[in-house]
């Protein structure tokens, strides 16, 4: 099944890029939104942001639709089971404040992604959901967070790199998309985007993936709010 949610249009924190046409598309919630973030420069980073001309839908699922009461959250989350087809991924690390050294705990994660097709299965019936694999954690004391699903693949027949989307929120944060989780060995992502990750360490969103003696893949990144 082809991809509901998505275009081909690519966006920056800083706006849209592209055609008048595409702008519209995307719409002024959206660039209102990116436009804010980056002003801010919370969690905001100089990448292109590959999402979807529907995301305000998808924002809409993920402050309710499918939505996890925080009693049940945990810090860890599998979003597959064994029988999901693709590679099985483990991403994990830190939500820290802004000084990039204090944990925060009570901050929840929301990621969902595409499966090893590219497309975003459905959703078992819940309207507006963006696909099933999806899901919260909520961090504790040590400001930890895990997920482990399956490597997602980029969109069938466009030039756009795979990726996980994200957004978090808090106690005293209000929530927010944050840079999409990326894959250093994507030959789609554009050199200057690959550019951007050197030297931030694990604070990059461009997840270095290593294979385990039990063929899992493993990346990490910390997030500062």
């Amino acid at each position: 099944m082809r991809d509901k949610f998505c275009s081909t249009n690519r966006v920056n924190e800083l706006g849209v890029r592209g055609s008048k046409d595409n702008a519209n598309m995307i719409g002024r919630r959206l660039f209102l939104r990116h436009s804010t973030l980056a002003a801010a420069g919370i969690a905001a980073l100089p990448f292109a942001l590959y999402g979807c001309a529907g995301e305000g839908r998808a924002e809409r699922a993920a402050a309710g639709a499918g939505a996890t009461a925080s009693e049940e959250m945990s810090w860890s989350l599998r979003l597959t089971t064994d029988k999901e087809p693709g590679e099985p991924l483990i991403v994990s690390g830190t939500i820290y404040a802004a000084d990039g050294r204090t944990p925060l705990e009570g901050m929840t994660l929301y990621v969902y992604h595409t499966d090893a097709r590219g497309n975003y299965p459905e959703a078992g019936g819940e309207s507006g959901a963006p696909g099933r694999l999806r899901g919260r954690m909520l961090t504790g004391k040590n400001g930890r967070y895990e997920f482990r699903t399956i490597k997602a693949a980029s969109y069938p027949g466009r030039n756009i790199p795979a990726h996980i989307h994200a957004s978090i929120k808090g106690p005293q944060v209000a929530e927010r998309w944050i840079t999409d989780y990326w894959f250093a060995d994507d030959p789609l992502l554009p050199p200057q985007d690959r550019e951007r990750s050197q030297g931030l360490g694990n604070f990059s969103p461009v997840l270095k993936l290593a294979r385990g003696s039990d063929g899992v893949l493993r990346g990490a990144r910390d997030i500062k709010v």
